[in-house]
């Protein structure tokens, strides 16, 4: 009998451990199956884009990872001493927080697998992958560290993969030539993988793209593992090789580049783009005919579209730049415009459009002006109008050697010296900001300052070329002698009551300091408000009144938009005088005042000292009632 409770004792642990087992077994083969799931969800959303950093799980597949990380907390909860299981179940969650891009919990996670399950066989993997999330959470020195294994050892699983990283992480240490280095390392190693190089090749030529070394960027970009990426890679690959020569002004080699995109059916989205692209490099070339050709066929077979419209927009460039045949640029403007109002070229179209015909008109009157039978033309409306014109070149038709002409033309004819500064620095300023050639622009800027010293010009000549402002204008040279006499009028207002001559003396020597400031330079801001100061001076003498308020007239007249031409308006809006009817008026105001506190005050106290009586209770009577229209009676009143 004992025998027998035994084997009953036995079989039901059994039962109990395949139970368990059981348990075991359903999590994670759900957990596995959901994410084989999200794996397929994840890869086909990768194909669609060109950067996976750029690309995030949806719903469905957030969801799934949601689910799998819950069935591995089980597995975790429900067998904590089970070494494989739980080693199992870690992996998986730290692989969903990574594909969900929860950088921080997958590190977190990473980390407690290679301290619990260091042997374990996924701990290759895992060694990569924290590197990797430390990479994407913005950790480049701790990334770097936990690469180190990946690297060092070549037989490892991982070891090109590491070697990407670690180019992409030189290359957020401001490092190319390192990022360049370890992806070369990825090319010169015989065992890496097709797809694994093709990687390579597409992150070096983007690489030598930024550096803008277009050679190398090119040889990459066609290298034959190429055709190992995925559909947008390759065509991204494309778009740029084509690129890059047309950056080497190889138009018709990038023409032919194009044409290949523009063939291959699996980019028929983009054809449009592309057709475009062709007529650009095409007109680039200098044959225009050909392109004129190509730019119509888009506006044929993709009317009122983006493509169309820049099309009709390089059109209207080539006109206005080359032919210079300005009625036809606008009429390519408009019908750029007309295509695609809200696109980038319709709105730069429709920017051409008014400013060619601005152009236009200011040239007629030019050609008016200089054609008029006056004795004496209008010179000045002239020079005037070309400087517009210069403007309308630099600032709207992105024209700088149109511009730099006009200015030119300003600088050697006009007698103005006023417009001849103006555009000497404007030349120097185009030089310097829009064609970037400094050598050209400090010669101009000098020449500026040698001709015409002390003015606005050559002080910002001098700022512009790095040198130490010295030149002082008439404003400047003003402004010094101010506040020489504004601190002489400091003195005099800090010296004690007691001294009253010496006060007066000292009031007088800062009155003569603003007088000679003001004669000296009349026309300047600091002349204007030592005017201002001397109306103060006088205002503090009772004598001198009226000579004060003649000053602040003139003030608020000739120089009215000042700060000092509206103090002097304010002041004479008030008295400056008190007269004995205005002491007696005030005096009987106040008179009046006293008499109504007297009189309210009087009756306040009287009702406060009153007995008060007592308030009986109102009775309101039922036929006083006010009865409420509430609409809730048995009767629809209408």
């Amino acid at each position: 009998m004992f025998r027998g409770r035994f084997f009953a004792l036995v079989l039901f642990a059994a039962l109990l451990e395949g139970c368990t087992c059981c348990a075991y077994l359903n999590h994670m083969f759900n957990a596995e199956r959901l994410y084989d799931e999200a794996t397929e969800l994840r890869t086909a959303r990768l194909d669609s884009v060109p950067d996976e950093t750029q690309s995030y799980p949806g719903s469905e597949e957030s969801q799934k990872y949601e689910k799998i990380i819950e069935k591995g907390s089980r597995v975790l909860e429900r067998f904590p001493k089970n070494k494989k299981r739980t080693a199992e179940a870690v992996f998986l969650i730290a692989e969903s927080y990574r594909h969900k891009a929860d950088w921080p919990k997958a590190i977190t996670k990473y980390d407690e697998y290679e301290r619990y399950f260091a042997d374990n066989d996924s701990m290759r993997a895992v060694e990569y992958q924290r590197a990797y999330c430390l990479y994407r959470n913005q950790e480049f020195n701790i990334s770097r560290f936990a690469l180190e294994p990946v690297v060092a050892d070549k037989n490892h699983p991982y070891y090109f993969q590491g070697l990407n990283l670690l180019s992409l992480l030189d290359e957020k240490s401001e490092a190319p030539e390192q990022a360049i280095a370890a992806l070369e390392a990825v090319l010169a190693d015989t065992s890496g993988t097709p797809y694994m190089k093709g990687k390579a090749h597409f992150r070096l030529a983007g690489l030598y793209f930024k550096m803008e070394n277009w050679e190398k960027a090119h040889h990459h970009y066609n290298a034959k593992e190429i055709e190992n990426l995925n559909d947008r890679e390759r065509q991204t690959a494309g778009e740029q090789s084509a690129e890059c020569l047309v950056n080497s002004k190889e138009y018709l080699k990038a023409a032919d580049e194009f044409k290949q995109l523009y063939k291959n059916d699996a980019y028929e989205k983009q054809r449009a783009i592309y057709l475009v692209r062709i007529g650009e490099t095409t007109l680039w070339a200098g044959r225009k005919a050909d392109a004129y050709v190509i730019f119509n066929k888009v506006n044929t077979e993709y009317p009122k579209t983006e493509p169309s419209s820049r099309s009709y927009f390089n059109m209207g460039d080539y006109e206005q730049t080359k032919t210079l045949n300005y009625d036809l640029a606008m009429s390519y403007y408009d019908s750029s415009y007309i295509a695609r109002s809200i696109s980038e070229y319709g709105r730069k179209s429709r920017e051409r459009r008014y400013a060619l015909r601005s152009l236009v008109s200011m040239r007629d009157r030019n050609e008016e002006i200089l054609q008029s039978k006056d004795s004496v033309p209008n010179m000045k409306s002239f020079f005037k109008n070309e400087f517009m014109i210069a403007e309308l070149f630099l600032l709207k038709l992105s024209e700088a050697d149109s511009a730099l002409a006009r200015l030119t033309n300003v600088i050697e004819k006009s007698d103005d010296t006023a417009s001849v500064m103006r555009a000497s620095y404007a030349r120097a300023f185009i030089y310097d900001e829009f064609l970037h050639d400094p050598d050209t622009a400090e010669e101009l800027y000098k020449e500026i300052i040698e001709k015409y010293p002390n003015t606005d010009y050559a002080k910002q000549a001098q700022a512009n070329i790095g040198m130490r402002v010295t030149m002082k204008t008439r404003e400047d040279e003003a402004r010094d002698r101010y506040m020489e006499a504004e601190s002489l009028w400091t003195v005099a207002s800090e010296m004690p009551v007691n001294k009253m001559e010496l006060v007066d003396s000292a009031y007088a020597t800062a009155f003569y300091a603003f007088d000679n400031v003001y004669k000296d330079y009349p026309q300047t801001q600091s002349g204007v408000q030592a005017l201002y100061m001397k109306a103060v001076y006088f205002q503090m003498n009772p004598e001198r009144l009226d000579s004060a308020a003649a000053i602040y007239r003139y003030l608020r007249d000739h120089h009215g938009q000042t700060a000092w031409g509206k103090q002097a308006a304010y002041v004479l809006n008030t008295r400056l005088t008190t007269t004995d009817d205005d002491l007696a008026k005030l005096r009987k105001r106040t008179a009046k005042t006293i008499e109504n506190l007297d009189r309210n005050s009087a009756r306040y106290y009287e009702e406060l000292n009153a007995k008060p009586e007592e308030k009986k209770a109102e009775i309101i009577s039922k036929e006083d009632e006010i009865l409420e229209n509430t609409y809730n009676s048995m009767y629809d009143f209408e």
